[in-house]
């Protein structure tokens, strides 16, 4: 950012950090009042400037490097992703947790499966004045991780009125036989 004049440097800056808005970013560096098109046709402008294209070039290059360390380094990908949303959506809390002759028992973590303590966003342990200890296990929301995976699967968008898939379920009079992985004789 050397050869870049002090405007310029704050309007790179400002352009990197505010999400890329060109216009916000021109009014901060230039501090303007001029008219909204005014602004964006100057700001479009200095984008394309032969000093100031470069930097940001760099800047969006770096950037992307980093991203991609992490996402190698995390394992960020599509499928990581929506195994994690099927281990909170589909956790059972009876994997961390059970009630035997009345009393709650919490299983060792140690014991549970990869899926089971995936799903847990808290587990605390606070003990009152009269030695009472309390343990807190708390899951990630179902909720939220559902609806990402009813998203991604599509199962936010209309369903035609003709589905007979939906009437074979409803009308279904072993509905846990897909749990059990059992089919019809049909299919």
């Amino acid at each position: 950012m050397a050869n870049l004049t002090p405007k310029q440097r704050r309007f790179v800056e400002e352009y990197l950090s505010n999400g890329e808005n060109a216009a916000a970013a021109y009014r901060v560096a230039y501090k303007t009042n001029a008219s909204d098109s005014t602004v964006e046709r100057n700001a479009f402008r200095l984008l394309k400037n032969a000093k100031v294209a470069p930097v940001i070039q760099e800047a969006h290059g770096r950037a992307k490097k980093r991203t991609d360390k992490i996402m190698e380094r995390y394992a960020i990908t599509k499928e990581n992703v929506l195994r994690e949303f099927a281990r909170i959506g589909f956790a059972d809390v009876t994997d961390v947790v059970s009630i035997a002759e009345g009393r709650l028992k919490v299983s060792d973590t140690g014991d549970l499966t990869e899926d089971a303590r995936r799903s847990i966003s808290e587990i605390s342990e606070t003990i009152n004045e009269s030695g009472d200890r309390t343990i807190k296990v708390k899951s990630h929301s179902k909720i939220a991780a559902l609806t990402a995976l009813a998203k991604h699967l599509g199962l936010d968008k209309p369903v035609p009125d003709d589905d007979d898939a939906l009437d074979d379920m409803a009308n279904d009079k072993d509905p846990e036989r897909i749990d059990r992985g059992e089919t019809t004789e049909e299919g």
